[in-house]
């Protein structure tokens, strides 16, 4: 049986170098600026919504975290710090869509 599937190798190779090529129905579409426009809408509609949530629940998070501490130092720097982080993830996510929005604005 193995040597039966070492006859058929030269076979399929033939198959892929015998010049049987699939051309494209229709050309790739182009990329100007209202591809670009779509593509950045698009990405900015769905992930800075799913940011922001993030961003949003880590603040909760780390508020919980900070109402548990029962006044342990340690576990109240550690609130802080995701308190922190949440906070600076939630305005950098405000800033690149204000940010996107107005080079786009500008381009378009």
């Amino acid at each position: 049986m193995i040597k039966d599937l070492y006859k058929s190798i030269p076979l399929v190779i033939a198959s892929f170098l015998s010049g049987s090529y699939i051309y494209a129905q229709s050309s790739p579409p182009r990329l100007d600026g209202a591809t670009i426009q779509r593509l950045v809408d698009t990405v900015t509609s769905k992930l800075l919504p799913i940011a922001g949530l993030l961003a949003f629940i880590f603040v909760v998070y780390g508020g919980y975290m900070w109402m548990i501490s029962a006044g342990d130092p340690d576990k109240i720097k550690r609130a802080q710090g995701t308190l922190t982080w949440a906070i600076i993830g939630l305005i950098f996510t405000i800033l690149v869509g204000l940010i996107l929005k107005a080079i786009l604005d500008a381009v378009a």
